[in-house]
């Protein structure tokens, strides 16, 4: 009788625990996936972080990708589960890369939070290095309704992922973390939503550029959103975005 040959998702599923959430590992593989797609990943240090109640556990629990592989070469085989409280590996070969305690502890100071994105874009890390900008600026009327709140863009070289305490101080008033010479994280409600602000923010900064470029270029001014416009689309960003749908 010939050997039966498993499919490549059969035979990803081999190994997993009984209690292992499928619908939220496969929403990892499948969010690196559109992230990969717009060519927003670019190493293996970018992540994606997703919480779930465990009824096995009787815990929260938090889905990530191990340290050492990229999102786009990720498998539900390369997916670790930790304990949301103790950070104890419950499931996986490997755990995630140092950059786990950031995400861990965003959903610490946030309980509305429940995934977040960590990338690297080349526009982001371009535009902050040269500009240094510490407050953001915007000129398109839609960004800020995505992102809910201003981003929180952290001094040059400070690395939230090696001291985690900054977290505390700002994840209350921002859905994203700006590291200049690093990359973005964003979270949100559900891994939808981390990631439209992820891609959302990259874009904007894609526009400053293009912008910028286009003003040097013709000798006319940038126009930027007003601070009373922007701070409008912040509060009407649930309305307009969700109708409402989260409340």
């Amino acid at each position: 009788m010939p050997e039966l040959q498993l499919t490549g998702l059969e035979s990803s599923l081999v190994g997993l625990p009984a209690w292992f959430d499928l619908e939220v590992g496969m929403s990892i593989l499948r969010y690196g996936q559109r992230l990969a797609a717009r060519q927003l990943l670019v190493n293996t240090l970018g992540n994606i972080a997703v919480r779930s109640h465990c009824p096995h556990w009787q815990r929260e629990v938090v889905y990530t990708k191990h340290r050492g592989v990229s999102l786009e070469e990720c498998g539900l085989e390369h997916l670790a589960v930790l304990d949301m409280q103790s950070d104890e590996l419950l499931h996986g070969r490997f755990r995630p890369s140092l950059g786990h305690q950031m995400h861990r502890e965003i959903m610490r100071c946030r309980p509305d939070v429940n995934a977040t994105v960590h990338i690297h874009p080349n526009d982001v890390i371009a535009f902050f290095s040269v500009m240094q900008w510490s407050k953001m600026e915007y000129v398109s009327n839609d960004t800020a309704l995505v992102m809910g709140k201003p981003p929180y863009i952290l001094g040059e070289g400070v690395n939230v992922e090696l001291d985690v305490s900054i977290i505390s101080r700002c994840a209350d008033d921002t859905n994203c973390i700006v590291m200049p010479s690093h990359g973005i994280t964003c979270f949100g409600r559900d891994l939808s939503e981390a990631f439209h602000r992820a891609v959302a923010f990259t874009a904007e900064i894609s526009r400053l550029i293009t912008s910028q470029c286009l003003s040097a270029a013709t000798g006319r001014s940038v126009v930027y959103a007003s601070g009373e416009e922007v701070r409008h689309m912040y509060e009407l960003g649930e309305q307009v975005i969700y109708g409402g749908m989260h409340t």
